[in-house]
């Protein structure tokens, strides 16, 4: 075993996947004291905003 402290790592395709997903075992973890880090695959530019609305979009 090693001395280090432990770190928690989430991988998500889009930016707001961990609201539906892991976003409470981050914030359980994170509160407990550990080190948490989300990684996320894109920078979200191309998602839908609320309603459907689209990057670009009026709204």
């Amino acid at each position: 075993m090693t001395d280090r402290p432990l770190t928690l790592m989430a991988v998500h395709a889009h930016p707001d996947d961990e609201a539906t997903g892991t976003g409470g075992v981050l914030a359980r973890y994170a509160a407990e004291g550990i080190r948490t880090v989300l990684v996320t695959c894109t920078d979200g530019g191309c998602g839908d905003g609320p309603g459907g609305v689209k990057p670009g979009d009026p709204g």
